[in-house]
C-alpha cells in the first residue's frame, strides 16, 4: 500500500511540475519560435520513419507477389545488385585516361557501357501507366488464370550488364503464376564474358533456359529456333537490351487470350543511349508505319484512329506495322501463318513481312497502350553496316516486295533502285503459303488498314531519288531536325536518298521536310513538316528546276550541302526524280503555277485562246460601261437634292433639343443644393451618436473592474479551503504509511524465513545435479579419448601400408630394369659373337661397377626405410604406454570423486 501511494504522489508532483513549467514556457515571448522549430524536427523525424516503413512494405509486398526465396535480395530496393566486371574489364584505377576509356566502351556497344556497369541490375522504375490503364487493369484476367507464356530473347555479343538487367526486370515485374520460361538464344557470341561466366550468372535465376547456336544463324532464324523450343502457349519476343516496366505483362497476354489471331505490341519506352534513363512519353501516341523504300518509322496516330478509340488512352491502337523487336503472339497462330521467312538473312525486313502477313491473312496487329517496355536505342551513325549486311538487307526487302506488294512493286523499285538489282532467292514457298492461307491483296491492305498512307497514284507529284549532275543525289545525310541536307554519291538503296514531292508542295523524306532556313536564306535544312507552305513550299518545273516558295530562288548545291541561289542555266540547278506521276503533276501545275509565275506549254496555248476571247469581251464591256456611267450620273443628281432637304430638317431638330437640355441643367443645380443641406444634418446626427456610445463604454468598463475584484477575492478563499483540506489528507496519509510499514516489516521477516528454507533445498538439489553432470562429463571425455586414440592408430596403419607399397614398387622397378638389360644383351646378332666376347672381357670391370652401384642404392634405400619402421614401432609402444597411463589416471579420478561425494554426505 505504501509503495503504491508513494508512486501516486510522485506522479502527481511530476504532473504539477510539468504543468507549471509548460505555463511558464508558453508565457515567454519567444515560445512560438521554439514551438515551430520543435514541430519541424518532429515532422522531419516522422517523414523519415514513414519513408523507411514504406520501403519495407514495398519490399515485402513485392516479395509476396513473386515469392521466390532466392530472389528476395533482388526485390529489396535498398540492396542494389551490380555485375562484377573485374574478370573481363580493365580496373578503373589502372585506366590512364578515363574519358578515352569511356569513349572506347561507347564505340563497342553504341551506348554508355561505362554507366551501365555502374547501374544496379535490379533498379526499379515508377508505374508509367495512365489512370485509365490502371482502372482497366482491374477488369483483366487474374494472374493465376493467364495462360503460360515463353519469353524469347535472341542475343549476339550483348553487353552482360544490359542482358542481366533485362532478365532481372522481367522476373521482378512478371507474375510467376503464368511465366513458363525465359529462353535466351545465344547466336554464337564471341565475347569472353558470354561463355562460362554467363552460364554461371544464369544459374541463380529461375525460369531461365540458355540455348547456344552451333553456328551464326542471325536474328530471324534464331527466333524460329526459340519458337520451336518454347513450351508456353503464348510467345513473347523481346530484344536483349530492354527493361520491362510495371504492369507490362497482363495486358499483352489477356489480349492474346481473348483473340488468338491478334498480335500485340507494347509501347516502346526509349532508354537514352547516353544517360540510360527511361523516357516513357516519346512513343505514347505513335504507331508503326513504313515508306515506299521499305523503311520502318514511327509517326503520330492520325485523327481517324483516335476517333475510333474515342480518345480513350486505354484502348489499343490498330497499327499498320510493328518495329518487330517486342511483341506477343499465340504460338499456334505464329506457326499457322508461316512463322518467319527462313529465306531471310540475319535481320531486317522481317517486321514488315510479318506485319503485312498478319493483316492480309486474317489477323490483327495492335499496340497496347497500357503495356510499357523500355528499349535501348543505340546511337545512330556510330557503326556502319558492311557491304554483306547491306546486301542481305536489300535481299530481305526484295523478298517482301515480290511476295506481298502486288501492283506496287515498281513504286518500291523506283524509291530504292538498288533493291531491283539484288537476287532475292527462291520465294515460291512463300507465294504458295500466301495462296494456301487465302490472303487478301495489297490494295485491300492500303484501303482498309492504312488508308492515310500517301501513294504515288494519289499524293506524289514525283518520288524516289532526286539526281543532280555527276551522279550526285540529294541526301538527308542521316541527320536530325535543324541540320543541313546535302548531296552524296547515288547508292540506289533509298533511305536517306528517298524523297517525295507531295501535291501540297512539300519535299519530304520519311520524317522531315526540306525547309529554307529562315536565319540563313541560302541554307536548306531538315525540319518537322508543318503543312503551312512558306519555307517548306517547293515547285518543280518541266525543265527540272526546283523553286523555293518563300524566297523565289532555285535549289542548288556546293558539291556538299544544298543551298538556295538565284536561278541560272548551270547544270547544278537541274534535278531529276526517278519516278514521276503525270496525272498528279498536272494538278500540281494547276494549283501552283500562278504562285510561282510559271506557265507550262499547255498553259501557253490556252493563254493565247483566252487572250483573243478577252479582247472581244473587253470591247463589249467598254460599251456597256459607258452606258452604265451615264445612268449613274442621273441617279447621283437626284440623290444629292434629296440629301440637302434631309440635312435642313435635321438642323431644326438639333436646335429644339438644345433648348430642352438647358432646362434640365437648371433642375439639376436645384437638386444639388438640397443634397448639400441633407449632408450637413447627417454629420451632426453622427457626432451626437458617437458621444453617447463613448459614455456607455466608460460605464461598462467600471462594471467589469468590480466583477474582476470580486473574482479575485473568491479565488483567495477557495485556495485557503483547498490548503486546509490538503493538510488533513496529508495527516491521514502519514497514519496509513506508518501502519503499512509495520505490515511490510512483518511480511519481510516471514519472506526471509521462507527464502532461507527454499535456498537450503535448492543447494541440495544443485549439489546432486553437479555430481551427475561431473559423472556424465567424465564418461564423455573417456569416449572422446578412445575415439581419438582409435583414429591415430588407423592413421599410423595407413602410413605404414603406404610406405610398404612404395618399397614394393621400388623393388619391382629395379627388377624390371635388370630384366631389360639382360634381354638387350641376348638380342645381339650371332654374326658378332666373337667381337661381343672381346668387348665383354674388356668391359667386365665397368659392368661389375654398375651392378655394385645398383646393389648399394638398394641397400641405402632399405636403410632409409628401417628408421621409419623403427619410428613406427616406437610410436606404437608410446601409444600403449599412454593408454596405460590414461587408464591409471581414470582410476585415480574415480577414487577422488567417490571420496568427495562421501565428504558431502557426511557434511
Amino acid at each position: 500500500m505504501s509503495s503504491a501511494s508513494d508512486l501516486r504522489l510522485r506522479l502527481l508532483t511530476l504532473k504539477h511540475y510539468l504543468h507549471q513549467n509548460l505555463l511558464e514556457f508558453l508565457a515567454r515571448p519567444d515560445a512560438g519560435r521554439y514551438l515551430k522549430i520543435g514541430g519541424g524536427i518532429a515532422a522531419t523525424l516522422l517523414l523519415i520513419i514513414s519513408w523507411q516503413v514504406t520501403v519495407w512494405l514495398i519490399s515485402v509486398i513485392s516479395y509476396h507477389r513473386n515469392p521466390i526465396p532466392y530472389l528476395h535480395e533482388y526485390y529489396n530496393p535498398l540492396t542494389p545488385r551490380f555485375v562484377d566486371t573485374s574478370s573481363y574489364r580493365t580496373p578503373e584505377h589502372k585506366v590512364m585516361d578515363l574519358d578515352a576509356y569511356k569513349e572506347e566502351l561507347f564505340k563497342i556497344n553504341q551506348f554508355n557501357t561505362y554507366l551501365s556497369d555502374k547501374l544496379p541490375i535490379n533498379r526499379r522504375h515508377g508505374d508509367p501507366r495512365t489512370e485509365g490503364c490502371r482502372m482497366a487493369a482491374r477488369s483483366l484476367t487474374k494472374d493465376e488464370d493467364l495462360v503460360s507464356a515463353s519469353i524469347i530473347m535472341v542475343m549476339y555479343n550483348e553487353e552482360l550488364s544490359i542482358l542481366l538487367r533485362s532478365i532481372v526486370s522481367i522476373l521482378l515485374n512478371t507474375p510467376m503464376e503464368s511465366l513458363k520460361e525465359i529462353l535466351i538464344i545465344d547466336d554464337k557470341s564471341s565475347r569472353y564474358e558470354l561463355g562460362a561466366r554467363l552460364d554461371q550468372e544464369l544459374r541463380q535465376f529461375p525460369f531461365v533456359r540458355l540455348i547456344r547456336n552451333s553456328k551464326r544463324e542471325g536474328l530471324i532464324r534464331s527466333r524460329i529456333i526459340g519458337a520451336k523450343a518454347a513450351l508456353g502457349k503464348v510467345l513473347i519476343f523481346l530484344d536483349s537490351h530492354i527493361e520491362v516496366l510495371e504492369g507490362w505483362y497482363s495486358p499483352l497476354i489477356s489480349r492474346v487470350m481473348s483473340d488468338k489471331r491478334t498480335v500485340v505490341c507494347p509501347i516502346v519506352a526509349a532508354i537514352d543511349h547516353t544517360t540510360l534513363e527511361v523516357v516513357t512519353s516519346e512513343y505514347t501516341n505513335t504507331w508503326g508505319t513504313w515508306d515506299w523504300d521499305m523503311k520502318f518509322f514511327w509517326e503520330a496516330v492520325p485523327p481517324r484512329e483516335n476517333q475510333r478509340r474515342t480518345f480513350d488512352d486505354s484502348v489499343p491502337i490498330r497499327t499498320p506495322a510493328m518495329s518487330g523487336g517486342l511483341f506477343a503472339m499465340n504460338k499456334d497462330f505464329f506457326f499457322e501463318i508461316g512463322a518467319y521467312d527462313p529465306g531471310m538473312k540475319v535481320w531486317g525486313g522481317e517486321n514488315l513481312e510479318l506485319s503485312f502477313r498478319i493483316w492480309m491473312c486474317g489477323g490483327a496487329l495492335e499496340i497496347n497502350t497500357c503495356s510499357y517496355v523500355g528499349h535501348v536505342f543505340r546511337k545512330p551513325g556510330v557503326k556502319q553496316k558492311s557491304i554483306a549486311e547491306e546486301t542481305a538487307l536489300l535481299q530481305n526487302l526484295k523478298r517482301v516486295v515480290e511476295v506481298w506488294l502486288d501492283d506496287y512493286k515498281d513504286t518500291c523499285y523506283k524509291a530504292a533502285p538498288a533493291m531491283k538489282n539484288v537476287i532475292e532467292g527462291d520465294v515460291v514457298s512463300r507465294t504458295l503459303l500466301r495462296q494456301r492461307l487465302k490472303c487478301k491483296s495489297f490494295s485491300w491492305y492500303l484501303r482498309e488498314v492504312d488508308p492515310d498512307k500517301p501513294r504515288p497514284d494519289r499524293d506524289f507529284v514525283a518520288y524516289g531519288e532526286i539526281k543532280g549532275p555527276g551522279d550526285q543525289c540529294m541526301d538527308s545525310m542521316g541527320s536530325f531536325a535543324g541540320t543541313r541536307a546535302g548531296v552524296y554519291n547515288c547508292h540506289g538503296k533509298g533511305y536517306t536518298q528517298f524523297w517525295k514531292l507531295h501535291l501540297s508542295g512539300e519535299i519530304k523524306n520519311a520524317e522531315f521536310c526540306l525547309d529554307g532556313d529562315g536565319t540563313n536564306p541560302r541554307n536548306v535544312v531538315l525540319y518537322a513538316c508543318h503543312g503551312l507552305g512558306g519555307n517548306q513550299q517547293w515547285f518543280l518545273t518541266e525543265d527540272g528546276y526546283i523553286k523555293h516558295g518563300g524566297s523565289g530562288m532555285c535549289l542548288s548545291h556546293d558539291s556538299r550541302f544544298l543551298m538556295l541561289m538565284p536561278c541560272s542555266n548551270e547544270d547544278r540547278f537541274v534535278w531529276q526524280f526517278s519516278g514521276i506521276s503525270e496525272a498528279i503533276r498536272e494538278k500540281f501545275y494547276v494549283l501552283y503555277s500562278k504562285q510561282f509565275n510559271y506557265t507550262t506549254k499547255k498553259q501557253v496555248e490556252e493563254n493565247m485562246k483566252k487572250a483573243e476571247e478577252e479582247r472581244k469581251a473587253r470591247k463589249a464591256a467598254a460599251e456597256e460601261k459607258r452606258r452604265e456611267e451615264e445612268r449613274k450620273k442621273e441617279e447621283e443628281d437626284t440623290a444629292r437634292k434629296a440629301e440637302e432637304e434631309r440635312l435642313k430638317a435635321e438642323e431644326a431638330k438639333l436646335k429644339a433639343e438644345e433648348a430642352k437640355l438647358k432646362a434640365e441643367e437648371a433642375k439639376l443645380k436645384a437638386e444639388e443644393a438640397k443634397l448639400k443641406a441633407a449632408e450637413v444634418k447627417l454629420k451632426a446626427e453622427e457626432e451626437r451618436r458617437k458621444r453617447e456610445q463613448d459614455e456607455e463604454e466608460v460605464e461598462k468598463k467600471k462594471l467589469l473592474e468590480k466583477e474582476l475584484e470580486e473574482l479575485r477575492e473568491w479565488k483567495k478563499l477557495k485556495a485557503e479551503k483547498e490548503k486546509v483540506a490538503a493538510e488533513k489528507e496529508k495527516v491521514a496519509a502519514e497514519k496509513e504509511k506508518v501502519a503499512a510499514e509495520k505490515e511490510k516489516q512483518e511480511l519481510e521477516r516471514m519472506k526471509k524465513e521462507k527464502e532461507m528454507e527454499e535456498k537450503r533445498k535448492l543447494d541440495e538439489i544443485d549439489a546432486l545435479k553437479k555430481e551427475k553432470e561431473a559423472e556424465e562429463r567424465r564418461k564423455s571425455e573417456e569416449l572422446a579419448k578412445q575415439k581419438e586414440l582409435e583414429k591415430m592408430r588407423k592413421e599410423k596403419e595407413l602410413e605404414e601400408m603406404k610406405k610398404a607399397k612404395e618399397l614394393e614398387e621400388i623393388k619391382k622397378a629395379k627388377k624390371l630394369e635388370m630384366r631389360q638389360k639382360k634381354e638387350e644383351l641376348s638380342k645381339e646378332d650371332n654374326a658378332e659373337i666373337e667381337l661381343a666376347d672381346k668387348t665383354k672381357q674388356e668391359q667386365l670391370p665397368e659392368g661389375d661397377k654398375d651392378r655394385d652401384v645398383e646393389e648399394k642404392t638398394l641397400k641405402d634405400h632399405e636403410k632409409d626405410l628401417k628408421p621409419v619402421e623403427d619410428k613406427n614401432t616406437d610410436t606404437k609402444e608410446k601409444d600403449l604406454k599412454s593408454d596405460k597411463l590414461s587408464k591409471i589416471e581414470d582410476a585415480e579420478l574415480k577414487e577422488f570423486l567417490a571420496w568427495k561425494s562421501r565428504q558431502k554426505k557426511e557434511s
